[in-house]
């Protein structure tokens, strides 16, 4: 009966941060950012080559306090002049939270505190028992970038929050349009299954002793994204050298693989495609990877009403 009580309140815990498990948390490996999207905007028109009708991009940040927040004119306009929404995952799947906290968890359930020197496992147990009243004991069995979601989420200090995902599902409901993904979770969930453990708790422990830095660092994206600044964001993540070792995992390798399925879906009917901003500038963006296929990004004026 025990353990029972205890996988529901993992269950639980996993359900208030199963939004960062994979957007925010993949959302801080921004791509490097070049001349190319100098333009401040999160809002790019697509255009050329096969398409009939234009589709349009848009980068997100997965979670943001609600004072934040901001929906525009132009962006409802341009919603209002498409046919289907595409996120990076199918987020109205009636099965979507179930599979994300499924796959949240390690392999049988096993728990991996004993991969933890005893030091790292002190202070992972400290942070984890201050914010969530339990410690590896109990959360050991989930993945450690389930884990290192957990403490991103207490970075964003404000009790009321907002999700773009949300607001594009709801208004792809409202329009009773499709709304698709271009990725499954099954995928986005076993990201890091290939890297190795002792990398995996590294990075999740220094988020924990470099936590009150990790907040001021949410605050200047925030500021960044606010103003649409793309060169700014990136100025940011490049005083974060610890997450490059995986921006192809998490950033080029996606976007490469993007690209037949958002020209697919653009050819099909007129798209709204909206992923986190991270994946939109630089060499290997969105934005450019596209233009290398023949297409026509423009920048959309998106002034904050």
């Amino acid at each position: 009966m025990a353990l029972t009580l205890d996988k529901k309140r993992i269950k639980n815990l996993l359900t208030k941060t199963v939004i960062f498990i994979l957007s925010f948390f993949i959302g801080m490996f921004l791509a490097r950012v070049t001349r190319a999207q100098d333009a401040k905007t999160l809002l790019w028109k697509i255009e050329g080559k096969e398409l009939k009708e234009p589709s349009y991009l848009y980068g997100t940040i997965h979670m943001i306090c609600k004072d934040d927040f901001f929906f525009t004119k132009t962006m409802q306009s341009k919603l209002n002049e498409t046919e289907q929404t595409i996120l990076e995952l199918d987020m109205d799947d009636p099965q979507f939270m179930a599979k994300m906290q499924q796959g949240s968890l390690n392999n049988g359930m096993k728990n991996i505190a004993s991969e933890f020197s005893e030091e790292d496992k002190e202070v992972v147990d400290t942070f984890l028992k201050a914010n969530y009243g339990a410690g590896l004991a109990q959360l050991g069995i989930v993945k450690p970038f389930g884990l290192l979601s957990m403490v991103i989420q207490k970075s964003v200090t404000c009790e009321a929050q907002e999700s773009y995902e949300q607001n594009f599902v709801k208004n792809a409901q409202e329009r009773e349009v499709e709304l698709l993904g271009l990725e499954t979770v099954e995928f986005q969930t076993s990201l890091f299954d290939n890297v190795p453990i002792k990398d995996q708790i590294k990075l999740l422990v220094t988020s924990i002793k470099e936590f009150e830095e990790g907040q001021e660092d949410f605050k200047k994206m925030v500021a960044a994204y606010k103003a649409q600044d793309l060169i700014k964001l990136k100025k940011l993540m490049d005083e974060s050298p610890e997450y490059t070792q995986f921006e192809d995992l998490l950033i080029n390798n996606r976007n490469t693989d993007w690209i037949a399925k958002i020209e697919k879906h653009a050819k099909e009917k007129p798209t709204f495609f909206a992923v986190g901003a991270m994946h939109l500038a630089g060499e290997q963006g969105v934005i450019n990877l596209l233009k290398k296929e023949g297409y026509q990004l423009t920048p959309v004026a998106n002034s904050i009403d």
